[in-house]
């Protein structure tokens, strides 16, 4: 299944080609700069844009990247996505480099698009929170073929659902309500270099001991993907998720023999609260 992730929003201008030559970023999903015998144009995030040389400004672009890697001898990828925007009357504009496809829709056709991209076949992953190397997307987008373990037609990694991953599924579609995606609390985590989904992470409710009060979390990863700093990164973006939303204390519990685990943990701040029967319990309180 062609898969596509979707990007912020991005500017596209046109730059004076006598001037000064932009520098790329140190860190961008993506960044363009085309250069010919007359024109030079730069495709950036809004907040990259260069202050001086800027000669014409299109704005409110909402950015896709096909996902994975697309082989040269792969035909027809960007007009099986493009006819679908013709056949709507959309406008796009696309930039393809080495290994993938870039399309731009203005981002008053965003939703539209996506809407016909799916009834197409083709697959929209809508990020709520972006790590280096994580997407996170709402669980709900996907929950019912994840509770059942329908792997057809589905881009995850081979050994993606966890176990975990399944019980949190089947708990969230036997409560059968579904929060909006600004308020959701369970995100599917995906590779932002190939797009599959590779674990999961969420609020799993408040944990109350006595004077104690604070938002547990939990988070499991692929066994293939173990050892690669995700998990790390994964609780970072999950404490970043609850800074936005106004939670000031989280906790997590481990097993005793989980080392790798705590480990994760006290990277990302959280020190040892007590420990019970069942294992240890970790705190972690979010300054501004």
């Amino acid at each position: 299944m062609l898969l596509i992730r979707q990007l912020p929003a991005y500017l596209v201008l046109k730059l004076n080609p006598t001037g000064p030559i932009p520098s790329p970023p140190a860190r961008t999903d993506f960044w363009s700069l085309s250069s010919s015998y007359d024109e030079l144009s730069l495709v950036c995030m809004k907040d990259q844009s260069p202050t001086v040389g800027v000669l014409e400004v299109s704005d409110d672009w909402t950015a896709f990247r096909v996902a994975g890697t697309m082989e040269f001898t792969l035909t027809g990828i960007v007009a099986q996505i493009s006819q679908v925007i013709a056949d709507a009357q959309l406008g796009i504009f696309v930039v393809s480099t080495f290994d993938t496809d870039y399309i731009l829709v203005n981002h008053n056709d965003a939703d539209l698009a996506v809407t016909r991209w799916r009834e197409s076949g083709i697959e929209v992953i809508e990020p709520i929170h972006q790590s280096a190397r994580l997407d996170f997307i709402d669980i709900n987008y996907e929950l019912k073929d994840l509770a059942n373990n329908n792997r057809a037609g589905k881009s995850w990694i081979d050994d993606y659902p966890t176990e975990g991953d399944l019980m949190i599924a089947n708990l969230l579609l036997q409560a059968g309500t579904q929060a909006p995606p600004q308020t959701c609390t369970a995100f599917t985590l995906r590779s932002r270099s190939t797009g599959l989904a590779l674990g999961g992470i969420g609020f799993k409710g408040e944990h109350i001991d006595g004077d104690f009060r604070a938002m547990e979390i939990g988070y499991g990863l692929a066994e293939s993907m173990h050892r690669q700093g995700l998990g790390t990164e994964a609780v970072a973006g999950i404490i970043e998720i609850a800074r936005e939303r106004g939670i000031t204390q989280l906790c997590a519990e481990t097993d005793f023999s989980n080392l790798a685990s705590q480990r994760v943990l006290v990277l990302n701040g959280f020190n040892e609260l007590s420990r019970s029967e069942t294992g240890i319990w970790w705190g972690l309180s979010i300054l501004d």
